[in-house]
């Protein structure tokens, strides 16, 4: 399988970052996974990192080397997530849990499929045209289905950062699944959480990866991203995947990463900037809850 993948993550305006983004892969199939811990609860960078842990874990230990259904894996993933915010919530006495939104694409045999919940998106590019985005859960995406407001204005409307869906809380995660899509030479999977999305628009988006290769769009777009946003823009991070041979630079596989202030790959290699001021939970505490959840890793694991 042909593909080149690259990630970044930025802490934008905020004192820390709350998103996370990770990939990993075997031979034959890659997942991708973007998570923004919600910053109106309590340690969202918790449910950020376990997200991306548990759903990476899992990935890891199903995929021989491909995933025997998609569909499955992305539930499975998700709702192991879920579980394992809330578990680190009752052991820390928490009385609201963390909770964080998700996006995950596993691609394989050619296919693509993702599942989201809340407001961080995929969208789907082919080489001239948008052709698919995911729908926000969140209050400013129902106004637009109501016909009350227009597209453009979803990232200044003062509610945007109303959602009634998340991983991690009180309600079981609403996941909503894309069915299969095949994929064509060159199309793009831009994952990405909502400190870049308001800023670019899909036109926008397009016509940077069309002009540049994938590594040098997805920075162009996040700078871009960063300036208009200001100085108290939100967190930014991007995960993208060019499927086929990369029109600017040929190769079977390129990874790469432009991890910013507390971003993570796969492995979660803490790139934080110790003159900035720590996250709510220290490293020690974070390892202590992965290590605590790895049992709620074995009971998905297992499954078909």
């Amino acid at each position: 399988m042909k593909y080149v993948v690259y990630q970044a993550s930025r802490r934008g305006g905020r004192p820390y970052n709350e998103d996370r983004v990770a990939y990993a892969y075997t031979s034959d199939a890659l997942v991708m996974v973007l998570a923004d811990g919600m910053g109106g609860h309590n340690q969202g960078e918790v449910a950020s990192q376990l997200t991306v842990q548990v759903i990476t874990g899992l990935f890891q230990s199903r995929a021989k080397p491909v995933l025997p259904d998609m569909t499955t894996f992305l539930l499975d993933g998700i709702y192991a997530a879920h579980d394992a915010i809330n578990e680190y919530a009752m052991r820390k006495r928490m009385a609201d849990p963390p909770r964080t939104t998700c996006v995950v694409c596993v691609v394989q045999k050619g296919m693509a499929c993702w599942a989201h919940v809340g407001d961080s998106r995929l969208y789907q590019f082919s080489r001239r045209a948008m052709l698919y985005r995911t729908r926000d859960h969140s209050a400013v995406q129902q106004l637009v289905d109501e016909g009350l407001l227009g597209e453009s204005e979803m990232g200044v409307h003062p509610d945007r950062n109303k959602l009634y869906n998340s991983v991690g809380g009180f309600m079981l995660p609403d996941i909503e699944v894309e069915q299969p899509v095949k994929l064509q030479d060159g199309d793009v999977l831009f994952l990405c959480t909502d400190g870049v999305w308001p800023e670019l628009s899909p036109e926008e988006m397009l016509s940077t990866l069309r002009a540049y290769p994938l590594e040098q769009a997805v920075k162009h777009m996040m700078d871009h991203a960063e300036f208009r946003a200001g100085q108290y823009g939100d967190n930014l991070s991007v995960i993208a995947m060019r499927y086929g041979e990369e029109r600017f630079k040929a190769g079977e596989l390129v990874l790469g990463d432009d991890l910013g202030l507390e971003g993570f790959t796969t492995q979660l290699k803490h790139l934080g900037d110790k003159d900035m001021p720590p996250p709510v939970t220290t490293d020690s505490e974070l390892e202590h809850a992965m290590a605590e959840i790895k049992a709620a890793l074995a009971r998905y694991a297992g499954k078909p």
